[in-house]
């Protein structure tokens, strides 16, 4: 599977004429500006940080301008990408295949990548601090928990069915919950011992390793002031995804790939992709790559949308 690189070669013929009697060159018209939409998964602070990244990388090399929407939160990110109010979002899997749910053409162009057990997937896990003595999901019961909000993949759904598979009720298992609105303000509920455990995500470690608690990298001190207490299965990593009858313009989708697919190759794009997506390249989304989000969301015959490779 490659990406396409799209190139035409136009030949014109002329009859030999005086250069004062040739037609003028033919006027090219610029390229559509292009509106993105991110949410906020690591706080404000680092979202308007990114928006400063990314705006003036994507201009560049898309040769277009491009603008940066940061949304509050992943459904309002996930309804401006289903309206067609943005042409690109970057987007968590479960808000993907929401907006894929209310519009059929919403389409997956790129994945996420990251190091650790092949990179495409992480995992949703219950923390707790350092030398806690809770050591499975029966030792959460009755206990307080920090959430990151009610549509949060790893933040909330994914731990949530955690405690199903264990075989309790999700409902009234904890003794209070608390929304905290992004991954760095869980951690720092449980550091504080205002929530006993929290729900972040953990990169996919890889085999025969132990999960971290990675989404602390931004609540300060050090993922070893936690302890992983346990994790879900792979989920897939956040996708590029386009409004309905964006994916229609193949030349204009497969170009912006091929620019996110390069981003690994020069000094700036490792920057963006470290500073601003906090991951370490993008790869091509094909068919099967959101089937575990599907499922937790009860989906049936349900089958989210991905450009094709050519």
């Amino acid at each position: 599977m490659s990406l396409l690189a799209c190139a035409v070669a136009v030949a014109l013929a002329a009859d030999k004429a005086p250069p004062a009697e040739k037609a003028p060159a033919e006027k090219v018209a610029p390229a559509k500006p292009i509106t993105m939409g991110i949410s906020q998964p690591y706080g404000p602070e680092q979202a308007q940080k990114a928006k400063v990244l990314i705006e003036p990388y994507l201009t560049k090399e898309l040769k277009t301008q491009v603008t940066v929407t940061v949304f509050p939160t992943y459904d309002e990110l996930s309804a401006a990408l289903a309206e067609g109010k943005v042409d690109l979002a970057w987007i968590t899997p479960l808000a993907f295949v929401q907006a894929n749910d209310k519009n059929a053409e919403v389409t997956a162009l790129s994945k996420a990548m990251r190091q650790g057990g092949g990179g495409l997937f992480y995992r949703a896990v219950f923390i707790a601090k350092k030398g806690s003595s809770a050591a499975n999901i029966a030792d959460l019961k009755g206990k307080k928990v920090a959430w990151v909000n009610k549509s949060s993949t790893s933040g909330y759904l994914f731990p949530r069915e955690m405690i199903k598979k264990a075989g309790f009720e999700a409902d009234g298992f904890f003794a209070s919950e608390t929304m905290a609105g992004d991954h760095p303000a869980v951690c720092k509920a449980v550091k504080s011992g205002s929530a006993d455990f929290g729900a972040t995500f953990a990169q996919d470690p890889g085999e025969g390793k132990q999960p971290r608690a990675d989404g602390c990298a931004d609540a300060g001190g050090s993922l070893d002031d936690y302890k992983v207490v346990a994790a879900s299965g792979p989920i897939p990593n956040e996708v590029l995804a386009c409004r309905p009858d964006f994916a229609f313009d193949r030349k204009r989708t497969n170009g912006i790939i091929q620019v996110f697919g390069r981003m690994s190759l020069s000094d700036e794009g490792k920057r963006v992709l470290k500073d601003a997506f906090r991951v370490d390249g993008w790869g091509i989304a094909i068919d099967g790559d959101f089937d575990p989000v599907i499922d937790l969301l009860r989906a049936k015959n349900k089958k989210a949308k991905v450009a094709p490779a050519e």
